[in-house]
């Protein structure tokens, strides 16, 4: 497993990166079902958690051949992105996919627990079909998630490392042993905090049900911000850029994207340096979370290289080695963990 991007994988392919426009996106074939996928992944998957020691999200993406593409382990407090770039920790060579599609955030309250996941779709226009068949922008799950991007099916199963329970030999077995799926809508934006519900369980420590919540989409920095929502400032300066932004925290529950590309909530064009989509601002529980999302260019610390980071009071970070990024928080609010 990498220490810097606490992403463990059973395989590794790298081609040269080629550009393509989310609309103009090839239809490729229909990606297989929850069941099909699971069954194609199950063997992939129980090897790469019997190497699991720590609590992770086991990662797999199915193509619609029932080829497993890659499988691979996200350590609980780090993040993978997915897409057709080079960058991506989990890379789909399709031109039915974005550049940089997909981010994933594996978080955990207790150290020892089966953490759990958020997905956001990058603003790409091409929604993730979760397994109820409802298209969406961002969820958040406790328990195992099915996802489908163009022909991918991706799999995303939570496990708790060395004290969890071996998996069934039988891949049908294991799939009959997981919790019913249960969808809950909270796509409607709102100003009060991010309300992040306890997980149901039976009196013997079971769950019921795998909750999956579905969220918003990705903002944009509009008009309408007023000056007393503002929470934080992002002041930007470079060469040729010199800006500052207030956002709320409204927004930083939703995210914010910074990037060359058009529909990012701060748009940072003509900076070749800045990938079209370069890092993901989020509140996740008592942080607010820089991402960077599979950037060519890189986010810097100093002369560290990040990939997640949770920003302090007063922070800065480097973007391509072009822009600086000032963060400053205004409000002395405090951040509680749901």
């Amino acid at each position: 497993m990498s220490q810097h991007t606490g992403i463990f994988r059973l395989s590794d392919v790298n081609e040269q990166t080629r550009v393509v426009r989310a609309k103009d996106l090839k239809r490729g074939p229909s990606p297989l079902g929850a069941h099909e996928a699971f069954l194609a992944a199950y063997a992939r998957l129980s090897k790469l958690a019997r190497l699991s020691q720590r609590p992770a999200v086991l990662v797999a993406a199915v193509d619609s051949s029932a080829r497993v593409v890659e499988v691979v382990l996200v350590a609980s407090g780090h993040s993978l992105i997915i897409g057709r770039h080079t960058g991506c920790g989990l890379r789909l060579p399709s031109d039915t996919i974005s550049l940089r599609q997909l981010a994933v955030h594996v978080w955990s309250e207790d150290p020892d627990a089966t953490p759990d996941l958020r997905l956001w779709d990058l603003n790409t226009e091409q929604p993730f079909l979760t397994e109820d068949g409802e298209p969406n922008a961002a969820v958040i799950a406790q328990g195992t998630l099915y996802a489908a991007v163009g022909e991918y099916s991706l799999l995303f199963v939570p496990t708790c490392g060395a004290s969890a329970p071996s998996w069934p030999a039988r891949a049908e077995e294991a799939w009959r042993q997981l919790p019913p799926r249960h969808f809950v809508d909270q796509r409607t934006p709102t100003r009060s905090r991010f309300q992040h519900s306890k997980r149901p369980l039976r009196p013997d420590g079971q769950e019921y049900h795998t909750r999956i919540t579905r969220l918003g989409p990705l903002l944009m920095l509009g008009e309408d911000e007023q000056p007393e929502d503002a929470w934080a400032s992002l002041r930007l300066e470079g060469e040729q850029k010199s800006e500052e932004h207030h956002i709320s925290l409204a927004r930083l529950e939703q995210g914010v994207l910074l990037g060359r590309y058009e529909r990012c909530g701060i748009t940072l064009a003509d900076l070749d340096p800045i990938s079209r989509v370069h890092l993901l601002l989020v509140r996740m529980g008592a942080d607010i979370l820089a991402i960077d999302t599979a950037s060519t260019n890189g986010t810097w610390r100093g002369h560290t290289k990040i990939q997640t980071t949770p920003l302090g009071d007063t922070d800065s970070l480097t973007l391509g080695e072009v822009l600086q990024l000032r963060w400053r928080r205004l409000s002395r609010l405090a951040l509680s963990k749901d």
